[in-house]
C-alpha cells in the first residue's frame, strides 16, 4: 500500500451561508415549470438542454434528459437524471446514467437535510470503452458529513473518523482519499489535510503492490500537485461565491448562460 498525504490551506465557507445558498438553489429549482416536456424558469425562458422525458415535474420518477452534441464522428452524450426522493424535509435523491462515445455511467446522489444540510452521498458506476478491461470499470462513492466537517473545520473539535471520505475501485487497484479539516493559524482560512492510500487488489496485487513501491515518488508529486490545483482553484472562486447573498446568488443563476 502507498500512503501520501498533503495540506493546503482553503477560504472556508461559512455554514450559515451554504444553508442560505442551498435554500436559494432550491427554492428557484421548485419556481421552474414544465410544459410539453420544457422546463421553464419563472420569467418563462427555457432551461436550455434540459427536458422533462417522464414523470410529473420534480416528484419521484420523474425523468429529465439532456443531450449535448458530439463532436463529427462521435455520438452525442446524453444524461438521465431521474428523482428518487424530493422532500426538503428530509432529503433530495436522485438517480442518473449517462452514456457516450467514451463509455457509460450510473449512479445515485443524496443530499441529507437540505434546509440544514447533514449528509452528502455519491456512488456511481463506470464503464469504459477502449481501455485495458481491468482498467475499464470503476466503482466510486464518497460521503461528506457535513456536521462533523464544520465542527472540525470552525472549532477543531475531533471527530471519530475522517469528515470526507472517498473510494474508487477498479479490477486491480483501490484507491481511498480522505479529507480532515482544522482551523487555520490565524482562524481565518481552513487548513485541510487530505490522504490518499492506494493499494492492489485481485490475482494482480503483487504485481500491482510492487509497481506502486517503485513510482511511489511520481504518484507522490502527482498527488501533491492534483491537491494544491484543486485548492488554487477553490481559492480563486469560492471567496467570490461566498461575497453573494442569497438573492445575488439567484440572480446570477438566473443570468449564467
Amino acid at each position: 500500500m502507498v500512503r501520501i498525504a498533503r495540506t493546503v490551506a482553503l477560504a472556508p465557507v461559512p455554514r450559515p451561508w451554504l444553508v442560505d445558498a442551498l435554500g436559494a438553489v432550491t427554492d428557484l429549482a421548485e419556481s421552474t415549470t414544465a410544459e410539453d416536456g420544457r422546463v421553464l424558469l419563472p420569467d418563462g425562458r427555457q432551461v436550455p438542454e434540459l427536458r422533462l422525458a417522464e414523470g410529473r415535474h420534480l416528484r419521484p420518477g420523474a425523468v429529465y434528459e439532456s443531450t449535448e452534441e458530439a463532436d463529427a464522428g462521435k455520438n452525442a452524450d446524453t444524461v438521465r437524471i431521474t428523482v428518487e426522493e424530493w422532500r426538503r424535509t428530509h432529503a433530495l435523491r436522485v438517480a442518473f446514467s449517462g452514456s457516450g462515445s467514451d463509455g457509460d455511467l450510473t449512479g445515485r446522489a443524496a443530499l441529507f437535510g437540505p434546509d440544514r444540510p447533514d449528509r452528502v452521498e455519491l456512488s456511481g458506476r463506470a464503464a469504459l470503452t477502449g481501455v485495458w478491461s481491468p482498467l475499464s470499470r470503476f466503482d466510486a462513492d464518497v460521503e461528506l458529513r457535513c456536521g462533523d466537517w464544520w465542527q472540525a473545520a470552525d472549532e477543531g473539535g475531533g471527530v471519530r473518523r475522517p469528515p470526507l471520505r472517498a473510494r474508487l475501485t477498479c479490477g486491480v487497484a483501490r484507491a481511498e482519499l480522505t479529507a480532515v479539516p482544522r482551523p487555520g493559524p490565524d482562524h481565518g482560512d481552513w487548513e485541510v489535510t487530505v490522504t490518499v492510500r492506494v493499494r492492489g487488489r485481485g490475482l494482480l496485487r503483487p504485481l500491482v503492490s510492487l509497481a506502486l513501491a517503485l513510482a511511489r515518488r511520481p504518484l507522490a508529486r502527482a498527488v501533491a500537485e492534483a491537491v494544491d490545483d484543486a485548492a488554487r482553484d477553490w481559492n480563486a472562486q469560492v471567496p467570490q461565491l461566498t461575497a453573494l447573498g442569497p438573492e445575488e446568488l439567484r440572480q446570477q443563476l438566473l443570468t449564467e448562460p
